[in-house]
């Protein structure tokens, strides 16, 4: 199999694992939401990003080091491994200790039990970050797929079981720990490598050069993402947050089922070409390309049907459609920005992708600690929406420039190139929102129940925007036809030999 057979199989399988993965996760998250309510929603999320905090220490950026480098050994994975289980330990014990602390600094006095049970899942975490980076490595994501996917049906099962028996808060909770345990089993089945008794200190130390530069990236990156759930629930308390988590929980997932299987792919494909600078040229151009024609219709149809999703999820949640319109446009700035940080890494220049990301954060956070306290005492939707503006005006505004500038000049892209790659994807998500926006205006439609005018517009706009997407994007209509041509080849003579 050819290097481009190699990246289009692994391409497919990564969609296969985030399109199950994050499309039962968000299944059921918004079922979750609709049985429990902002309140009880926003105190797990105090509780999720306070572990998922201390999570980031058992990577320390070892993971991508593990993908990124050239000459790696059975003593490399090793030392990572038995470092991590060390790790694990300490950072459960400090995170009960301070779970208390945490709680009461964001109004929710419950988070703290919360936060104690849902510590376990950083042993969890711990036992599969090596074979997970193994698999990434080796570009084997049918096997991470697989295991996506039966995770997240495992633990929403778990948890929409639990909150229908009365365990509130407590099924959310339950999902997680549920999903990471068979995500643990899976891995190890899945990973023919098994760690020997044994470290080495030697080994341990020739990947932190390049890791420790990347986990203050991520460090960045984390702060970034998650500095308005921060400050939501220190400034306003977990009702504010739980409507505003819940509008970007469903962002992030329809972000990460379109964009992240490409980026999770593009790391591992850009460092095999990181010495062959035409071949990365054309491989970024790929990478935007396809996901432009995924992502902005998507992000753009989410957008444009905000307020039925949000009325189908419970009248509790309208207040957060708003919300979901503004991160939906964040997204769409991202998809520019996306590649920048797996081209960085895979070209060995963490340090600069750690000073991006530390830039991009700062900047945030001081647009959203000065918005947040300047609403501190307004209405909980214009607290939430003021939140959701400051990300969408520093994303825009500053940081998406930057970070597209950088990834032409490196990948050696012209605007010319660039912009031709995103443009029949910016043509096909203007035709689902005008299309949804004429469906609107048929105002009888309304007196329809709305989880059935929800579908309807989700129809139509997709519907109207693949065959534009079809229309515009050449190469994409060669490959879908191609494929079925292929497809039909296969299963005529078949057909045929039975009827014989």
């Amino acid at each position: 199999m050819d290097n481009k057979q190699s990246f289009v199989k692994a391409v497919k399988w990564a969609f296969t694992a985030n399109w199950g993965q994050k499309g039962l996760s968000s299944l059921f998250v918004i079922i979750l939401a609709s049985i429990l309510g902002p309140s009880e929603y926003g105190i797990v999320a105090i509780a999720t990003v306070y572990v998922s905090f201390l999570q980031m220490f058992l990577d320390q950026g070892l993971m991508a080091a593990i993908i990124q480098r050239e000459d790696l050994r059975d003593e490399h994975l090793d030392a990572v491994f038995w470092m991590n289980q060390v790790l694990a330990v300490g950072l459960v014990g400090v995170s009960v200790i301070l779970s208390s602390w945490w709680a009461a600094k964001n109004h929710a006095p419950a988070a703290s039990r919360l936060i104690s049970v849902l510590s376990l899942d950083i042993p969890l975490m711990a036992l599969v970050n090596v074979q997970s980076a193994i698999l990434n490595r080796r570009m084997d994501f049918k096997s991470l797929a697989i295991c996506a996917n039966l995770s997240a049906l495992v633990g929403g099962i778990v948890g929409v079981s639990m909150a229908e028996a009365g365990f509130r808060a407590w099924s959310l909770v339950g999902q997680q720990l549920s999903k990471d345990t068979i995500t643990v089993f899976v891995l190890w089945k899945s990973c023919r490598w098994c760690p020997r008794c044994e470290f080495s200190w030697k080994h341990l130390k020739e990947l932190t050069d390049f890791s420790i530069s990347n986990f203050i990236a991520q460090l960045g990156i984390f702060a970034d993402q998650q500095a308005s759930s921060v400050i939501l629930g220190i400034f306003f308390g977990p009702v504010a947050l739980g409507l505003y988590r819940l509008a970007d929980r469903i962002v992030s997932s329809v972000v990460n089922m379109t964009m992240a299987a490409i980026q999770s792919v593009s790391f591992p494909e850009f460092a095999r070409l990181q010495h062959e600078p035409e071949a990365l040229r054309k491989s970024v151009l790929t990478c935007i390309r396809l996901t432009a024609a995924i992502t902005l219709p998507a992000l753009c149809g989410l957008a444009a049907v905000s307020k039925s999703l949000m009325a189908s999820i419970g009248p509790n949640w309208i207040l957060a459609s708003p919300v979901l319109k503004l991160l939906c446009m964040l997204g769409v700035t991202i998809v520019f920005a996306f590649f920048t940080g797996p081209l960085l890494q895979a070209l060995s220049r963490p340090r600069e992708l750690a000073l991006l990301e530390w830039a991009r954060m700062g900047v945030g956070t001081v647009m959203l600690l000065g918005v947040g306290y300047l609403v501190r005492n307004s209405s909980i939707s214009w607290q939430i929406v003021s939140i959701a503006m400051a990300r969408f005006v520093a994303s825009s505004l500053i940081v998406a420039p930057v970070f597209v500038y950088i990834l032409m000049r490196l990948s050696r892209i012209s605007i010319k190139e660039f912009f031709f790659s995103v443009g029949p994807a910016a043509i096909s998500a203007a035709s689902v929102v005008a299309s949804v926006h004429l469906y609107e205006s048929v105002v009888w439609l309304r007196t329809t129940r709305p989880i059935i005018y929800l579908t309807s517009e989700i129809v139509i706009g997709g519907v109207v925007g693949l065959f534009v997407l079809l229309g515009c994007e050449t190469r994409l209509r060669r490959s879908i036809t191609s494929l079925l041509y292929r497809n039909l080849r296969c299963v005529v003579p078949v057909k045929q030999s039975v009827l014989l």
